[in-house]
């Protein structure tokens, strides 16, 4: 379709976009790519059976049985510094999964911050 005379800008913009599309299309990869890595990241297991202390990314999928006591939960908003107990700490970051004792995962059942159901 061919511009008004008058469009100064929207001409130009077409020019630019025709030199670098290619340009273009690469840094859309890119970003498919940061986000599809952050996703990954999210799924990554954190865990967070021992409160107060560093959090450790569990690079495999643990599964859980009936005889642990500990489950996997991903929580829907961000918490910070909750204390469950006298003296436990825990922060949780919103799509992580998390390994937690099943009291935890309870609690945070309780309070509605729970993505599915344990």
């Amino acid at each position: 379709m061919a511009r008004n005379p008058n469009d100064v800008t929207g001409r130009k913009r077409d020019e630019l976009a025709k030199q670098h599309s290619e340009e273009l299309q690469q840094r859309a990869a890119e970003m498919s790519m940061v986000t599809a890595e952050a996703k990954a990241e999210l799924d990554t297991p954190i865990d967070a059976t021992q409160p107060n202390r560093q959090t450790v990314i569990v690079d495999s999928v643990v599964k859980t049985t009936e005889d642990q006591d500990s489950v996997e939960i991903r929580v829907i908003a961000d918490i910070e510094s909750m204390t469950l107990g006298s003296g436990n700490y825990y922060n949780f970051k919103a799509g992580q999964k998390y390994t937690v004792s099943k009291h935890v995962a309870n609690h945070l059942k309780e309070k509605g911050y729970l993505a599915g159901v344990i």
